[in-house]
């Protein structure tokens, strides 16, 4: 019998709570940390910023700032409470992942109690919920990828311009996935945003210029649509406006 969505969510949620306070347990009575060390470096990091000092006082910490500034609560008061802000944050993003697998899911045709099968894959994955809730920050980067892939499927592109942007700003990778979004986004594309068929003419001169004189700039002129010039000045807006605020705080 299926899953309805809110148990599959619901189930979600339990299994990295479950998890959450496993951790608690092994960290207080084992040698063995559930806690992956990258979070304690995420969290002193934070502990120096929020004394006004740079993240990289923190030796090894190799990451944005930004993320040591969403780490802040991490640093307040009880510290057996707000330590593990981190680990909720980013089990959140998690599961904001799954969620994003099944609208695109529902987006491309598929029936609502199949989509739960597939997402259910991510959401249900003991593996996936113990790398967020041991302090891994790969969780934001997932919900970041597939919120800009749902974005763009929807033809929100400036969204997801904004979304690679944050992306590329926290890890670089993301980076590939905006150069797979850029080649998405022909004509035919925009056509299917818009509720609209183009002929297989239209196609033919999309791709051609008119003449032997014409044909290269034909082909770069017909390549930067409006689509693809909104997201690289999106992304690249985002990107190096984060680099320049993290540089100046």
């Amino acid at each position: 019998m299926p899953l309805s969505t809110p148990h599959l969510f619901t189930l979600a949620i339990a299994l990295r709570l479950t998890l959450f306070f496993y951790g608690l347990y092994q960290d207080a009575h084992s040698p063995l940390k559930y806690t992956d060390i990258d979070y304690q470096v995420f969290t002193s990091a934070s502990t120096y910023t929020s004394q006004s000092l740079s993240p990289y006082t923190r030796e090894t910490y190799r990451y944005t700032p930004l993320l040591a500034w969403l780490l802040l609560p991490t640093t307040f008061s009880p510290s057996y409470l707000w330590f593990h802000f981190g680990k909720i944050l980013f089990a959140t993003c998690d599961i904001g992942a799954g969620y994003f697998q099944y609208k695109i899911l529902l987006g491309r045709g598929m029936d609502a109690g199949r989509a739960g099968k597939y997402a259910g894959i991510w959401l249900l994955n003991p593996m996936v919920a113990t790398i967020s809730t041991r302090g891994s920050s790969e969780g934001i980067l997932g919900a970041l990828v597939l919120g800009m892939l749902w974005a763009v499927l929807r033809g929100r592109v400036a969204v997801a311009g904004v979304l690679l942007g944050l992306g590329v700003h926290l890890k670089i990778y993301p980076v590939v996935y905006g150069v797979s979004i850029v080649w998405f986004l022909d004509r035919e594309t925009i056509a299917g945003f818009e509720g609209k068929r183009i002929s297989g003419r239209e196609k033919k001169m999309g791709k051609r210029g008119s003449g032997k004189r014409d044909d290269v700039w034909g082909k770069v002129t017909g390549f930067m649509n409006r689509e693809r010039i909104v997201l690289v000045v999106t992304s690249l807006v985002t990107f190096m406006g984060l680099n320049a605020l993290m540089y100046y705080m």
